[in-house]
């Protein structure tokens, strides 16, 4: 995460600044302490928007992800206020629950518009409205909040739901796919504007019927300065009891449907005569447990799986692998754009990617010449994609050097969040005009 402290730096005094200065209300499902999906990111702009002088408010639910489960600390509240990084966070309780069904799913999405809607209410003052998918009610809040305030909305997709949800098999029912595509018809065409991340999902919004006009294509970001491939170890296989001498592959992150990570535990099960190979998968997530599960039953014992880390230590985790895993499922193809892909190219280190080769990721990963793409859901094209950068180093350094130096040309993380909120001023400017208060 991009630091307060670095961005006061940058940026001088709060007194020294001559642009306007903006209220913004972010409605959101995941924000820090969450810390993986989204969470990061939403954090991250909030508190630059805070460093560079503008009033930021948060609306969302309570702690839950990716463990889904309420951290103790704030179990039993139904509304909370606190206060970090300069952001005002206003949360309520929201339904988390332990197991997702179709119907489960779709209550806890509604939850976290509603709460925010009813959250966001007593709210004075606001220049813009900036909504966040998933989900989609997030933006029928924001909606809702900004015809009551008078304020642009802008809705950024960090995910194309619901097409992720139909491609991965868990939204089936055709009445609720006709349900989830009216909610994403009448968000797109409510929105004053429309963030994406990616040209594929440019296209995407497109070819449903958004005007082009309405589309901002706005990538994310990573803290170059804090990920960096001459970052200390910290000592960190020698904590986790990892030889030095070995080749180590890591995943981080969520741990989830999407992700697919069987194909990673059976890629380990066809390289675990290779004494000097290891994988490491590092986070949590729905399907977790189920994971560990299957590599007890494949007596796994080149496969070893740690909680997520903290940030402090991330670092060091990236600088001890030897290359990076990205694995998704074959259905995903320009839903998703995982932001720990710029957290891998900024580490420096080799990306192996078993992704859809016309998915956004397989199509960043060739711009930037950072990895190795691979069919997914094919275990032998893992393991053999593995084998290659382990006997050929010199490929796997320049692989790393080339993701390194594309990350800090595109997406270093000042120049893409200046550039957000460049964008934030000028619709906060054009609702000051329609008002005649400039």
């Amino acid at each position: 995460m991009i630091r307060a402290e670095t961005l006061r730096a940058h940026h001088g005094s709060p007194d020294a600044w001559p642009k306007r200065r903006m209220h913004i209300l972010v409605v959101t499902g995941c924000y820090a302490p969450d810390r993986t999906g989204i969470a990061p990111l939403n954090t991250e702009l909030c508190e630059y928007l805070a460093s560079c002088g503008h009033q930021v408010s948060v609306v969302t639910g309570l702690p839950h992800y990716p463990e889904w489960r309420v951290p103790p600390e704030y179990r039993g509240k139904l509304w909370h206020r606190e206060t970090f990084g300069g952001v005002t966070v206003y949360r309520s309780y929201i339904y988390v629950p332990a197991k997702r069904t179709l119907v489960r799913r779709i209550l806890y999405d509604s939850s976290i518009g509603l709460a925010a809607a009813v959250r966001g209410l007593p709210i004075r003052d606001v220049d813009l409205i900036l909504g966040v998918s998933p989900p989609l009610q997030a933006g029928l809040a924001g909606h809702l909040l900004a015809r009551l305030k008078g304020a642009p909305l802008l809705f950024q997709v960090q995910d194309l739901v619901p097409d992720l949800a139909i491609a991965l098999g868990m939204l089936r029912n055709r009445w609720a796919i006709r349900l989830a595509r009216a909610l994403e018809e009448y968000v797109y065409r409510h929105a004053d504007a429309i963030l994406v991340i990616g040209e594929g999902f440019r296209a995407n919004l497109i070819s449903k019927g958004v005007p082009e006009s309405k589309i901002l294509m706005i990538p994310n970001w990573v803290d170059t300065c804090a990920i960096r491939p001459d970052a200390s170890k910290n000592g960190f296989r020698e904590a986790y009891e990892l030889d030095e001498s070995c080749f180590l592959g890591l995943h981080s992150g969520n741990m989830g449907t999407k992700q697919k990570l069987e194909n990673v535990l059976e890629a380990a099960a066809l390289l675990r005569a290779s004494s000097n190979i290891r994988f490491l998968l590092v986070g949590d997530g729905a399907e977790k447990a189920r994971l560990e599960a299957y590599a007890r039953s494949m007596a796994l014992s080149n496969v070893q799986f740690l909680p997520l880390q903290p940030r402090e230590a991330t670092p060091g985790m990236f600088a001890a692998a030897d290359v990076l895993l990205l694995n998704q499922s074959a259905q995903v193809v320009d839903m998703v754009i995982p932001s720990k892909l710029l957290t891998y190219m900024a580490a420096g280190r080799p990306v192996i990617a078993a992704v859809a080769p016309s998915s956004e990721a397989a199509a960043c990963i060739r711009r930037a010449g950072c990895g190795v793409v691979v069919p997914p859901e094919d275990p032998a094209a893992l393991a053999q994609a593995i084998c290659r950068l382990h006997a050929e180093r010199e490929l796997a350094v320049r692989l790393g050097q080339q993701g390194r130096s594309y990350a800090e040309t595109h997406y270093a993380g000042d120049r893409i969040l200046n550039r957000l909120e460049t964008t934030f001023l000028s619709f906060a400017e054009k609702k000051r005009e329609a008002e005649g208060l400039t």
